[in-house]
C-alpha cells in the first residue's frame, strides 16, 4: 500500500482542507458545528435522545480513542469527559462549555502513515479504525445537520404564534 496517498485520502475523509469542500457537498462534522451556540447545542427536539452537544462529544471520543490506538504513551489516558462514548451535557450549559467540549472535536491528525496497513487489532489494521472514524463522523453529521433544521422550523413556527 502506498502510504501517503492513503494518509491524505484518511486526512482528508477526516476533516478536508480549509477551503476544500466534500464530493457531495455535504458538511464536515467541525463545519456542521460552526455558528452552533450553546442554546441549539443543548436542545433535544421531543422523543428524540441526542443533541448536537451530545453527537459531538460522542464523536470527539471515538476520534479521541482512534487517536489514542495510534500512540501508545496515550494508552492509560482518559478522556476528559464522564460517560465516554455517550458523555451527559454538562451542568453548565453556556457558550463557554460548549466551546471547551466543541474543542474535543478535532480531527485526529498526527498519526503515521507508515502504520496504516499495521494491525491495529487481531481484526483491524490502522487504517480501517480510521475510515471508520471517517464515516462515523460523515453519519452524525447528518444528525446535527438535521438537529439544526428542526431548531430552526420549530423557533420560526414559535415567532410566526407569538407574532400573531
Amino acid at each position: 500500500m502506498d502510504e501517503q496517498p492513503f494518509h491524505s485520502l484518511l486526512s482528508h475523509a477526516l476533516q478536508p482542507a480549509p477551503g476544500v469542500g466534500r464530493w457531495y457537498g455535504g458538511a464536515t462534522l467541525l463545519g456542521a458545528l460552526r455558528g452552533v451556540g450553546a442554546e441549539l447545542a443543548a436542545w433535544t427536539p421531543a422523543g428524540l435522545r441526542n443533541s448536537i452537544w451530545r453527537l459531538a462529544l460522542h464523536c470527539a471520543y471515538w476520534e479521541w480513542y482512534v487517536a489514542r490506538k495510534f500512540e501508545e504513551s496515550r494508552s492509560r489516558e482518559r478522556f476528559p469527559r464522564q460517560g465516554y462514548s455517550w458523555p451527559e451535557l454538562p451542568d453548565v450549559i453556556d457558550d463557554k462549555t460548549w466551546s471547551a467540549d466543541r474543542a474535543l472535536v478535532c480531527a485526529a491528525d498526527g498519526w503515521d502513515p507508515r502504520r496504516l496497513g499495521e494491525k491495529a487489532t487481531e481484526h483491524m489494521t490502522y487504517a480501517d479504525f480510521l475510515l471508520g472514524a471517517a464515516m462515523h463522523n460523515a453519519h452524525h453529521t447528518a444528525q446535527i445537520q438535521v438537529l439544526k433544521r428542526l431548531w430552526d422550523g420549530t423557533h420560526q413556527a414559535e415567532a410566526e404564534v407569538n407574532q400573531g
